[in-house]
């Protein structure tokens, strides 16, 4: 007898697991090489921590460019906006950005779950300074009930990123399947460390080559 599919909650400590959503391409492909799937988890939520006040536009590039090219991105509580001009010279389709600034970090939730019930929305990332693990959760559970029109190579579902300041940690831990911490290293490079993954730790970080000028982007 065939032995058994194992469920695609588990896996063994010393692999990575079968992806348990669909994925798309980071746009990075030493970064796939140690992904689930071999990219961003769709219909999930991707956590990325990154030293105050910085956002980690650069590694996101890749995606905000395709997910423009499938539906709206929207962008909500983000400390700072982005510059305009900058993302359509890279590619990103700006008519389909949306900014949303919420008065507070309860309705920066209540937006987020909203948006996920549209399915227009390709790409949706949220900014939450210290987000309790409830608040994941609830994320968590908007992202996975959110779905897409597939046609072609389209996306099943959307890419839900909530970015987050390094060191900030909330009792509890995270419902997020993937976790990163990225770092600036100069203009010319992003450093990555894999802080969780359905899969054996990652013990060294990516060192990811993003010569893109982080004057670029200017505060609100």
């Amino acid at each position: 007898m065939t032995a058994p599919l194992p469920h695609p909650e588990v896996w063994r400590a010393s692999e990575l697991a079968a992806p348990a959503h669909p994925v798309c391409p980071t746009g990075w492909a030493a970064l796939d090489a140690v992904l689930p799937g071999g990219g961003w988890p769709l219909g999930a939520v991707v956590e990325l921590h990154m030293p105050a006040p910085a956002l980690p536009w650069r590694l996101l590039l890749p995606a905000l460019r395709t997910a423009s090219a499938q539906g709206l991105v929207v962008l909500v509580g983000l400390p700072l906006q982005p510059h305009v001009a900058a993302w359509a010279a890279q590619g990103i389709a700006t008519a389909r950005l949306w900014r949303v600034q919420p008065r507070d970090e309860r309705e920066v939730l209540w937006c987020a779950e909203q948006l996920l019930t549209c399915p227009d929305v390709a790409l949706c990332w949220l900014h939450s300074q210290r987000p309790p693990l409830a608040w994941i959760q609830r994320l968590q559970q908007a992202a996975a009930a959110a779905q897409r029109p597939v046609e072609g190579t389209g996306w099943p579902a959307p890419l839900v990123v909530l970015s987050r300041p390094s060191g900030v940690e909330t009792g509890g831990g995270s419902v997020a399947p993937l976790r990163l911490q990225v770092q600036v290293e100069g203009a010319a490079a992003l450093c990555v460390r894999v802080l969780k993954r359905r899969g054996p730790p990652l013990a060294q970080p990516l060192h990811l080559p993003a010569p893109w000028p982080w004057s670029e982007w200017c505060p609100s």
